[in-house]
C-alpha cells in the first residue's frame, strides 16, 4: 500500500513539475527567501495564520540556508508584532537572534535586539527593554550606525524616563539629539525636544518642558509639519493647564484647532473639537462643552466615523447630566450603547464580508485561470502523455532501485550496531579494569602514606624519648653534682655546663622540626583554626599528636606532671571540646 502511495505522488510531483517550469523560469532572478516574503506580505494583510504558515514551512526547504531562516523569523514575528501577539513574536525574535550569532551577523543582532526592546516596552518589561537596548547599543557603536545609534539613545531614554531615571534619560534623548541634529533629521529632532520635554515636565521643572516643546514647535514650523505643530501645541497648553492659566491653555487649543481646520481632514478635526469638549469640561464650562461636543458630532455623522459619535454621545450624555438635564442625558446615553453595539457588529460584519468577498475573487480569478489553461491542456496532452510514460517507468527504476539501496542499508546499519555493541562491551571491560587498577594504586598509595606515617611517628617518638632521657639523666647528674664536695665555683661551673645542655627551646626547636616532617602544615592549619593558641598549648597539641603521656610532656617542657594536667584541661576549653570528646583523636584530624 505504502509503495503504491509513493508511485502515485512521485507522479503528481512529476507532472506538476512540468506544468510550472515556465513559472519556475520567470523567477529564476529572485531568490527563495525574497519571494517566499514577498508572497507571504502580501497574504498577511488579510490572513496572517496563512502568511505564518507559509513561511514555517518553507524553513525546511533544503535550499535554505541558515542566514535565511534568520530572515524569515524575522519575518514570522514581524507579522505577530503588527497583531499585536506580543509574546509569541517575541519568541520567534528569539530564535532569529541565535541564528545571528551562530552566523556572526552583528547589524542583524542590532535590529533583532531594537525589536526586542520594543516588544518588551510594549508588554511592560522595561528592565528587559533596557537590557537589548544596552546590547544594541554596544553593536552599534562598533558598527558605526549612526540613524541607528540614534534611535536606540532615543529608545534608552525612554527606558530611564520608564523607571523615573530622569538624569540618565536626559543625558541619552541628549545624545540623540545631537545625531540628528548633525544628520539633519527635522523629525528626529523635534521628537527629541518633545521627550526632553517629558521629562523635565514630569520632574516639575515647567519652564525647560515649555522650552523645548516650544524647540519642537519651532522645528515642526519650519519644515511646516502641521500634524507636528498641532500636536506641539496640545503639549504646551498641557503645561499651562497645570500652571491654571486657562486663557493660554485655550489659547493654544484653539490654534492647533485651527490648523485642523487649515488641514481639512474631517476625523481629526472632529477629533479637536472632542478633545476641546472634554477640556470645558473639566473647566465646568458645561455650554461650550456641550457646544465643542456637537460641533465634533456633527463632522461625525457626515464622514460617518462611529467611534467619534460614541465619544460625542458620551460627552453629551455627560454634560447634560452635570446639567441635571436627565431627559437629554438619557438620550444620549441610549445613542452612546446603540453606536457602541452598533461597532462591534460592524467590525464583525465587515470581517465576514471581507473574508466572503476574498473568496469570491479567488474563485473567479481560479475559474478564469482554468479557463485560459483548458485549451492550452488540450494541445498539450500527448506530450503530457508521452512524458508520463516515461515518467512512470523511470520512477518505476527508481522505486526498484529506492528498495534494493534501503535493503543493503538496512544490512549495513545491522552490521554497523552489531560492531557499536561490541566497541560498547570491549569499552566498559576497559573501563571496568580501569578504575579496578586505580582503585589499587590508590589502596597502595594510601598504605605507603599510613607505613610512612608511622614510621615518621616512630621516629619522631624515639627521637622524643631521647630528649626526655637525655633530660632525665642530666636533671639527676645535676643533682648529684649539687652533693660533690667540691668547691662552689667547680659546682657552678659543672651545673651551667649541665643547664646549657637542657636548653628547652633548643630542645623544643629540634622537636618542632622533626614533628613538621612528619606532620607538615599541622602548626599552620592549627593557628588558622585558633588564632590565639599559646607557643605552649601549641606544644601540647604537637605532643599529644605523638600520644606522649603527661609525664612525658612534664620531662620535655621541665614541669609537673600536675601542671601538664591542668594545661590540658585549659586547652580543651580554648578548643571548644566537650566533656565527652577525645582530644587526642581531634588533634589527629588537625
Amino acid at each position: 500500500m505504502r509503495v503504491r502511495s509513493i508511485f502515485f505522488f512521485s507522479v503528481f510531483i512529476f507532472s506538476n513539475l512540468i506544468l510550472s517550469g515556465g513559472e519556475l523560469l520567470k523567477n529564476e532572478k529572485e531568490t527563495i527567501v525574497e519571494s517566499i516574503i514577498r508572497n507571504a506580505a502580501s497574504v498577511a494583510r488579510t490572513n496572517p495564520d496563512s502568511a505564518i504558515y507559509i513561511i514555517l514551512q518553507n524553513i525546511k526547504n533544503e535550499e535554505v540556508n541558515e542566514a535565511d531562516i534568520c530572515k524569515l523569523y524575522i519575518e514570522v514575528a514581524d507579522i505577530y508584532k503588527t497583531n499585536q501577539n506580543y509574546n509569541t513574536a517575541q519568541k520567534y525574535f528569539l530564535k532569529a537572534l541565535e541564528l545571528s550569532l551562530k552566523i556572526q551577523n552583528p547589524e542583524l543582532q542590532m535590529d533583532i535586539y531594537i525589536e526586542l526592546g520594543r516588544i518588551n516596552r510594549k508588554l511592560g518589561n522595561y528592565d528587559k527593554a533596557l537590557q537589548n537596548d544596552l546590547k544594541a547599543l554596544t553593536i552599534a557603536e562598533n558598527v558605526n550606525v549612526p540613524e541607528q545609534l540614534a534611535l536606540i539613545y532615543n529608545f534608552i531614554g525612554i527606558d530611564q524616563y520608564r523607571y523615573h531615571n530622569y538624569n540618565d534619560a536626559i543625558i541619552n534623548f541628549g545624545r540623540s539629539l545631537k545625531i540628528r541634529e548633525e544628520r539633519n533629521d527635522s523629525i528626529g529632532i523635534a521628537d527629541c525636544y518633545n521627550n526632553l520635554g517629558m521629562v523635565y515636565d514630569d520632574q516639575g521643572d515647567k519652564t525647560t518642558a515649555l522650552s523645548n516643546y516650544q524647540n519642537a514647535l519651532s522645528v515642526y514650523e519650519d519644515i511646516h509639519e502641521l500634524d507636528g505643530i498641532a500636536a506641539a501645541y496640545n503639549n504646551i497648553a498641557g503645561i499651562y493647564y497645570q500652571q491654571n492659566d486657562y486663557s493660554k491653555v485655550m489659547d493654544y487649543v484653539l490654534k492647533s484647532l485651527e490648523i485642523r481646520k487649515k488641514e481639512g481632514d474631517k476625523r481629526k478635526l472632529s477629533f479637536t473639537f472632542l478633545n476641546i469638549a472634554a477640556l470645558y469640561y473639566s473647566m465646568d464650562s458645561i455650554g461650550r462643552s456641550i457646544k465643542y461636543n456637537l460641533d465634533g458630532l456633527q463632522l461625525a455623522e457626515q464622514i460617518g466615523a462611529k467611534s467619534q459619535k460614541r465619544i460625542a454621545y458620551k460627552g453629551l450624555s455627560d454634560a447634560y447630566l452635570r446639567m441635571n438635564d436627565f431627559e437629554k442625558a438619557y438620550q444620549y446615553q441610549i445613542l452612546y450603547s446603540q453606536v457602541k453595539d452598533s461597532i462591534f457588529e460592524e467590525n464583525k460584519t465587515r470581517a465576514i464580508a471581507e473574508m466572503h468577498t476574498k473568496y469570491e475573487t479567488k474563485k473567479k480569478e481560479m475559474e478564469n485561470l482554468l479557463l485560459k489553461n483548458e485549451n492550452k491542456v488540450k494541445s498539450r496532452n500527448q506530450i503530457i502523455l508521452i512524458v508520463l510514460i516515461a515518467g512512470l517507468f523511470l520512477l518505476l527504476i527508481m522505486l526498484i532501485y529506492y528498495l534494493r539501496l534501503r535493503s543493503k542499508i538496512h544490512k549495513q546499519q545491522k552490521a554497523m550496531a552489531e560492531i557499536q555493541l561490541t566497541k560498547k562491551e570491549q569499552e566498559k571491560k576497559h573501563l571496568q579494569d580501569k578504575v579496578f587498577a586505580e582503585k589499587q594504586i590508590n589502596f597502595l598509595q594510601k598504605e605507603k602514606f599510613t607505613t610512612e606515617l608511622i614510621h615518621k611517628n616512630k621516629q619522631l617518638a624515639n627521637s622524643t624519648l631521647t630528649l626526655i632521657n637525655k633530660n632525665e639523666v642530666l636533671g639527676n647528674l645535676k643533682n648529684e653534682v649539687k652533693s660533690l664536695d667540691v668547691s662552689h665555683n667547680e659546682k657552678s661551673r659543672i651545673v651551667s655546663y649541665i643547664n646549657q645542655n637542657m636548653d628547652v627551646d633548643a630542645d623544643w626547636k629540634k622537636f618542632r622540626m622533626d614533628f613538621e616532617e612528619a606532620h607538615p602544615g599541622f602548626f599552620d592549619r592549627l593557628t588558622r583554626s585558633f588564632p590565639g593558641l599559646s607557643e605552649t598549648y601549641q606544644k601540647i597539641c604537637a605532643f599529644l599528636r605523638i600520644d606522649l603521656t603527661s609525664k612525658e610532656m612534664a620531662d620535655l617542657m621541665y614541669v609537673s606532671v600536675a601542671a601538664v594536667n591542668k594545661n590540658r584541661q585549659r586547652l580543651r576549653k580554648k578548643l571548644n571540646l566537650e566533656a565527652e570528646a577525645d582530644l587526642n583523636e581531634f588533634l589527629k584530624k588537625v
